[in-house]
């Protein structure tokens, strides 16, 4: 039995070696292991671009775009009573150095609307040499990071060049990458001499955990007994120390840093921009989703309310676009964005002013298995949500969320 625990164990290391060596490298943030509903029922995003894809250390980029909060929001799932707009990147490849939501900054939480659309644009700028796949992403309170769509980037330079300044409310000019480093190295140093000299004295003073335990739980000796008077002494003495120290410290700052403001943890209401629909109404008659075929396929009736007859161009859900390409085209930003360039069909034509039509919509491509949509048939609440984009003879866009239940067709 010896032997073989000792065979498994050696097994199990050398697999671990051989996994941890062979191992390629995470490129991406996990965005497919959330659950289906969860991507396709919260929050839509669309627009999103960055205004370059190469830059070098010090340059700036800018990714804006769009986001709507779905009216059908799953009740499992903390509203965005408290969110905050956020950039996922691996590593400190970027700074940011500043962030708006419908024109207003976003370095504070935001409360958002259920059923409203807002646009985003944050600004940030090159840290250090790197290929990344970024995000736009939402930290939602008690929900957790929803992410939007991803882009490659591609950072050159040398990040001993990067430089961070700026003006401060008092009119001094600092670098935000090494203003007040050497100061928090000399404090770190400090504690962690005082940290060491106080277990090393402890060390010294012979066996104190494992026999002392003992003597207290078995022999029921007096734990208090056991530290002597010079024990006591150099510990009082350490904690005045201590106390002193961080007294002296606190009015050191005081004395050289007069003008503060404390960090702010205020919530910013932020108003959604205008209707996006422009007067078209849709409403889910149907769904299913062909399991064969790889395929949504949805009933909708679309009540058009505009001066202009509109046709159907795209479908949007989870960071994948499905195009239908007769009416509107769209390229894939790069190898890994999800564009289905010719994804979307559908039976009843332009819809005129005034009309009220049934469209039979569907939306097929291998994206539903590969981005692990098409588990959203097996949840106990199987229900699917996103945004349809129609068109007029302007090119003009009226955007519409649809949601409904979804039934599985396994034939």
């Amino acid at each position: 039995m010896l032997n073989l625990k000792k065979t498994i164990a050696i097994l199990v290391a050398a697999i671990s070696i051989v996994v941890a060596v062979y191992a390629a490298p995470v490129m991406a943030h996990g965005e497919k292991s959330q659950a289906a509903y969860l991507r396709m029922r919260t929050l839509l995003w669309y627009d999103v671009e960055v205004s370059t894809t190469k830059l070098m250390v010090n340059d700036e980029l800018v990714m804006t775009g769009k986001f709507y909060w779905f009216y059908d929001w799953p009740a499992n799932i903390a509203k965005p009573e408290v969110a905050f707009l956020n950039i996922g990147i691996p590593g400190p490849v970027f700074v940011r150095k500043a962030s708006y939501i419908n024109g207003v900054s976003g370095v504070n939480s935001t409360r958002f609307d259920i059923g409203s659309t807002y646009e985003f644009k944050v600004v940030l700028k090159a840290r250090r040499a790197a290929r990344i796949h970024m995000h736009a992403l939402m930290n939602v309170k008690k929900a957790g990071p929803l992410i939007g769509p991803g882009r490659w980037v591609e950072v050159t330079g040398d990040m001993a060049d990067f430089s961070n300044e700026v003006t401060t409310l008092t009119g001094e000019t600092i670098d935000l990458e090494t203003y007040g480093l050497q100061n928090s190295i000399r404090w770190h140093v400090f504690w962690g001499v005082v940290a060491a000299a106080w277990l090393l004295y402890w060390l010294f003073q012979g066996p104190i955990l494992i026999p002392r335990y003992k003597k207290v739980k078995l022999l029921g000796e007096n734990a208090d007994d056991m530290i002597t008077s010079t024990q006591r002494t150099i510990g009082l003495v350490l904690l005045i120390g201590t106390v002193v120290v961080v007294t002296w410290s606190y009015y050191d700052t005081q004395a050289k840093y007069p003008i503060t403001i404390p960090l702010q943890s205020g919530r910013t209401n932020i108003p959604p921009l205008p209707d996006t629909t422009l007067g078209v109404r849709a409403e889910v008659v149907d769904a299913r989703y062909r399991v064969s075929g790889r395929a949504l396929e949805f009933s909708v009736n679309v009540t058009n309310n505009t001066n202009s007859p509109i046709r159907l161009g795209e479908f949007t859900s989870a960071n994948i676009r499905w195009m239908n390409p007769d009416v509107s085209t769209a390229e894939p930003a790069d190898s890994h964005d999800p564009v289905a360039t010719n994804g979307l069909k559908y039976e009843g034509g332009i819809v005129y002013p005034g009309e009220t039509k049934l469209l039979k919509v569907t939306c097929t491509d291998a994206a539903w298995e590969t981005h692990r949509l098409a588990k959203v048939v097996y949840d106990p609440d199987s229900r699917f949500g996103g945004l349809l984009f129609f068109f007029d003879n302007e090119n003009k866009r009226s955007i519409v969320a649809i949601g409904g239940p979804l039934v599985p067709v396994f034939i």
